[in-house]
Formats: structure tokens, sequence, C-alpha cells
């Protein structure tokens, strides 16, 4: 019932502030150019609260917060409206549609635009903060892995990808992000004093063949090195049984010395039913325990692993020797503030083209509950967490809206291109034939979310 309380709070808050501020883009535009707002509505359906502006450019507007909390919507005066087909005078040269071609133009890319000015915002907010993580040390990569291959041999900390400087793993995972569809990328990196540089290059063909952004992500063989520290034992799980604690170091496995968690875990998921002796540090002092990992999946089958149910000890409680903390300058902030919007917009863009040519599965579409879930997990987090959250989906309801579909700001903005190019409005019946079209695409792209929402859920 927590998870499901932070989901839904954090979901409330990320809604309130993201559809605020896209339809408050709207909303200035048009008064800022003469345009007479009727209601600045948040949420769709019925009215649940309102109040009318009495100051300023609010004056005059009805604004409502209605019962279904995904999205939201300013009404203009507009003469294609039943309601205000008949209005003239002052009304009629403050409707919407009676604007020249440029002020409407302005008015509906200034909802999307304040969606890209929030991230800006929220990303440099979130940089002037000060940040503590894991330092960008590499753990001992898979064999054949592109970083495998170029040499990376684990231990080694890194201080640049292709020219960016990295200060830990969040900075790490963001590039990774964007060479989300490269083949090949470069990583500086430095141990013993030395800096070193390894060219990595991914199967183009396994790239392409891989839908997933997860084994994207992964595909280039590159994860963090964190002590093989025990963080959380589970009741009842084979560790707890063979009497494995929460602070325990695993120094060795089977008499072979170890020093990464991702080498622990390897031994662990390879040993399914087979005991397993630990040496472990505990207080200053090693202690041997055997332990048997529970078997995961069929015998027989290749997915099958073995587990013992522990977790790796949180970052924050890990020593100087594995943590680095920063905190930029308001200047520095801002400039990469924008770098990350403009570089997660690139990608969500590539994203959603990947989608269209079938590179991206359209699994990877996730809808409300989704979304609910990550605001409620990055809220628990803590601010800098749920600050980079709502930027990167301010960036996505950007571009999102920008898609040139009827029913969205982009489609919008395709018939004011087809407008300048024709000298004149379209026709009554094209764009009706434009909104079937638009409420069809959105109706089945909702459902598709949902579907992925649900079907994640059940699996």
């Amino acid at each position: 019932m927590a998870v499901f309380g932070s989901a839904a709070l954090g979901f409330l808050i990320a809604i309130a502030i993201l559809v605020t501020v896209h339809e408050f883009g709207h909303y200035f535009a048009a008064r800022w150019l003469g345009v007479k707002v009727v209601r600045f509505s948040i949420g769709f359906g019925p009215v649940v609260l309102r109040w009318l502006g009495k100051r300023g450019i609010f004056k005059g507007t009805e604004f409502a917060i209605s019962a279904l909390p995904l999205g939201g919507y300013v009404r203009m005066v507009d003469t294609r409206d039943g309601e205000f087909a008949a209005v003239s005078g002052e009304d009629l040269k403050q409707a919407f549609n009676t604007q020249t071609l440029w002020k409407r133009s302005v008015i509906v890319f200034a909802g999307p635009l304040a969606n890209f000015l929030l991230a800006i915002a929220l990303y440099s907010a979130a940089f002037a903060m000060p940040e503590r993580d894991l330092k960008a040390f590499l753990a001992t990569p898979d064999a054949g892995t592109p970083a495998a291959v170029a040499g990376v041999r684990g231990g080694e900390r890194i201080v640049r990808i292709d020219g960016h400087e990295v200060g830990h793993w969040s900075d790490v995972r963001w590039e990774l992000l964007t060479h989300l569809f490269s083949d090949q990328m470069q990583v500086d990196v430095e141990v013993g004093g030395v800096e070193r540089s390894f060219d990595l290059k991914r199967d183009s063909t396994a790239a392409k063949g891989g839908d997933s952004v997860g084994a994207r992500l992964g595909g280039w063989g590159l994860s963090f090195d964190q002590p093989a520290r025990i963080g959380g034992v589970i009741a009842g799980g084979p560790a707890q049984g063979a009497g494995v604690r929460v602070g325990d170091e695993v120094v060795a496995v089977n008499g072979q010395a170890i020093r990464q968690w991702n080498q622990f875990t390897k031994w662990v998921q390879q040993s399914a039913d087979t005991a397993l002796t630990l040496t472990v540090r505990r207080t200053g002092q090693l202690v041997d325990i055997t332990v048997t990992p529970r078997r995961e999946g069929a015998p027989k089958s290749k997915a099958s692993f073995g587990r013992i149910d522990v977790s790796s000890a949180p970052a924050a409680t890990l020593g100087d020797d594995w943590i680095v903390e920063r905190q930029r300058g308001i200047a520095e902030a801002f400039s990469e503030g924008v770098r990350r919007t403009a570089d997660a917009t690139i990608l969500t863009a590539r994203v959603l083209w990947g989608m269209l040519t079938g590179e991206i599965s359209l699994r990877q579409i996730s809808g409300p509950v989704t979304m609910a879930e990550g605001a409620g997990a990055t809220l628990n987090q803590g601010l800098v967490p749920f600050t980079l959250f709502l930027a990167i989906v301010s960036v996505s309801i950007g571009v999102l809206n920008l898609l040139p579909v009827p029913m969205l700001d982009g489609g919008q903005l395709l018939y004011h291109l087809f407008e300048a190019i024709k000298g004149a409005p379209l026709s009554e019946r094209a764009e009706a034939l434009g909104q079937r079209i638009g409420i069809g695409f959105v109706t089945a792209l909702t459902a598709l979310a949902l579907y992925n929402d649900f079907l994640r859920i059940l699996s």
C-alpha cells in the first residue's frame, strides 16, 4: 500500500506540474497575442473545482480542475466552436481563428516550448544541487562484449565518453543512453594515474536485432564496480538460512578471491543447487559460510539461474573510496541543463523513429501506470531523482505533442503549413477528416500503452 501511495502521489505531482506548464505555454501566448481564453483546465471530464481569474492576464478566465487527471486544455474563443459562432465586435477580434497565421502558430507551439524550457530549468536545478553517487569504476566485463574486446579489464575509472566529462555513474548512464543507436563509442579511462583510451565497437547486426532499450544499453559490456558488500538479506532465503548478515563483505568464493559485486553474483547465478563456500569479512574477521543457491527456472532451461536472496549495499553506505560528491556552479549547471535537454530531445525523437521503423519494439511504449511507478520510485529516492524524472518526462511530452498528428499540437502546425502553402485555411471537411484520423491514432496509442502497462504487471 505504501508503494501504491507513493506512486499515486508522485503521479499527481508530476501531472500537476507538467500539464500546468504545457497548458500555461498556450495560455500565456494566447493572452499575450490578444486571444480570449474562456477556460484553463487541468484534467478532463467533469469539473471538480473552478474559480475565476480576476487580475492581470488571468482576468476573465475560468480556471478548473477536472476529474480525469490525464492531461488538460486551454479553451479559446473560436468561431468554429458552435458556442462562439455568433460572436461579434471585440470578442470576434479576440477569437483564435481570426488571428494571423503566425500568431496562431506561436500559440500552438508555445505549449511544447514550455515543456522544453521546463526541462532546462529542472535539469539545471538538479545539477546545481549537491550530488553523491558511485565513482565511475568499471567492473570486469563479460567475455566477448565490446568492452572486453577493446581491452577493458575492470578496475579502471571512466573519465570521458566521446569527449564528454563524466564524474560518476549517473553521468555514465546518460552517456550510454545517448549512444543507444550508436555502433561505436570512445571511452577514456584512468587507472593508476595513467589515462588510456578504448574504442568500443558494437556489432551493428546485433544492435539492430536488439529491440529492447535495456538490451541496447547493456550491449557495450560496461557495468559499474562496487564491493561485494551485503546490503540486504531476504527472510527465509538461502543466505539467511546459511547465516549471511547485512554488512558482510564477500572477499572470496570457493577459495578464489573476488573484489566486485558482479563477480559474486556470477558465481551465485552459475551455481544453482551447488554449495558455495563464501569467505566474508565481518567486523574485521574472516568467516567462512556455506550456502546453496536456489534454482530459478526449469533445471534444464538455459534461462535458469541460482539466487541466494541478497542485495548489494546502497551506494550511500559505501566509503569515500567508492563515492564521489560534486556540486556545479549556476552557470555550469545551466549549460549542462541545456545540453541534457537537447540530448534528451534528440534521443526521444530517435526512439520514436526506431519504433516506427521496427528498430525498437512497440512494447517499449509505456502508459500512465509505468509513469506512476517511475514517479513514485524517484519521489522516494529524493528530490534530485524526482526532478530528473520530471525533466525527461517533460521533454517526452514536448516531443510527442510535436508529432504531425491531428489532435496534437504538431498536427495543428501541419495544418498551418498547408495553409501557408495554399494561401488559405484547409476546408472544414479536410480538418474534420484529420480530426478523426488523429482521434484514432491517439486512441490506439493510448490503448497500446495501457496494454503494455498491464501486460508487464501481469507477467
